[in-house]
């Protein structure tokens, strides 16, 4: 395979050293704990390789992928500043808009021009994986890692039944049960766990909502990840960094809905404005009770289900069911647009 020529060295390229300088600063000062220690022994190992030569590619990216492939973004000496991927102040917050590592509560006193939510609706929701897909293809997330993902499960019970259709040496049976597909992703909480408890501030919370994560002062500790009650945080195995979704952050501020939202299928994701009481989250809020995930935790979840409870039923009355748009409907169409436009 042909030598790849060296990117010209950019202020990004300090990076590694710093995470190294604080990493090791940080365990031998009891910060890290268990989290600190597995930072030293197994990122700042990986991360060492990277600078040293160790088993890596020309420019120091580690080889991760066999002799015939490499990572297409990050550090891959392919992709620099021209392509995007290590602009992160354009990524991450173009509009510089303030970003809070605490005092949550005082977000909502700023008075932000938005606040975007998602609303998943289990009765839509078909488990394609769709969604899954379109993610690690917009992200470009390394194989067997994942930023959301569903849960694929059944509700309900067996009851016996002389007539039933599952006939066993004990008798016979009637399944009495639903498939249920839970789509799972960050919940970009109100009161985040994981951006209080990291210890360089990489991670913030967006006055507009979003959670993420800085992979310019990530150390790849892994506090966040622990912290986090919902398993929706990663060690990313090529940044070395902690990594999530970010609602697809790029896409919103260009006034483009999230990926995943984009290909559902079903129309089960849908993604809005809850400080625009017209807008399709705020509207499905309002015509329908919602649940989020593990509320006794106190983070706030952002991302609200329909039928989280296990009660998928709908009505036999098909007028007394409110559907804000279509099934059908393009979410890439300027009707859609003009629908979910937020308003002045």
């Amino acid at each position: 395979m042909a030598e790849k020529e060296k990117p010209v060295k950019q202020e990004d390229d300090k990076v590694p050293d710093r995470r190294g300088f604080l990493k090791k600063a940080l365990t031998l000062g009891g910060v890290l704990g268990t989290a600190g220690a597995f930072g030293a022994l197994g990122i700042g190992k990986a991360l060492a390789a990277g600078q040293s030569g160790g088993e890596s590619q020309p420019g120091g990216m580690i080889q991760t992928d066999g002799d015939a492939l490499t990572w297409q973004g990050y550090a891959d000496p392919d992709l620099n500043k021209a392509d995007g991927w290590q602009d992160w102040n354009r990524l991450l917050n173009p509009a510089k808009l303030p970003i809070y590592h605490d005092n949550f509560a005082q977000i909502k006193a700023a008075r932000p021009k938005h606040h975007w939510a998602i609303v998943v609706d289990l009765r839509k929701c078909t488990g394609c994986q769709s969604c899954v897909v379109a993610c690690k293809s917009e992200n470009n997330i390394p194989v067997g890692s994942y930023r959301t993902w569903v849960d694929v499960g059944q509700i309900g019970r067996t009851v016996a039944a002389a007539a039933g259709d599952v006939v066993t040496d004990e008798g016979s049976y009637v399944q009495e049960v639903k498939v249920r597909n839970i789509p799972k992703l960050c919940n970009h909480c109100d009161n985040p766990p994981c951006v209080t408890v990291c210890p360089v501030k990489a991670t913030f919370k967006r006055a507009d909502g979003p959670v993420l994560v800085d992979p310019r002062l990530c150390i790849g500790c892994g506090t966040c990840v622990n912290a986090c009650p919902y398993d929706a945080r990663y060690l990313n195995p090529i940044s070395h960094t902690a990594d999530k979704c970010t609602l697809c952050v790029e896409r919103i501020d260009a006034g483009l809905l999230p990926a995943c939202v984009t290909t559902c299928v079903g129309r089960a994701r849908v993604f809005g404005d809850l400080l625009d009481p017209e807008s399709e989250v705020s509207q499905l809020l309002a015509h329908y009770p919602v649940q989020v995930r593990k509320p006794e935790v106190g983070t706030q979840p952002q991302v609200f289900y329909i039928g989280l409870d296990g009660e998928l039923s709908t009505s036999d009355n098909s007028a007394s069911e409110r559907l804000v748009y279509t099934y059908a409907m393009n979410t890439n169409s300027t009707a859609y647009r003009k629908l979910n436009a937020p308003r002045k």
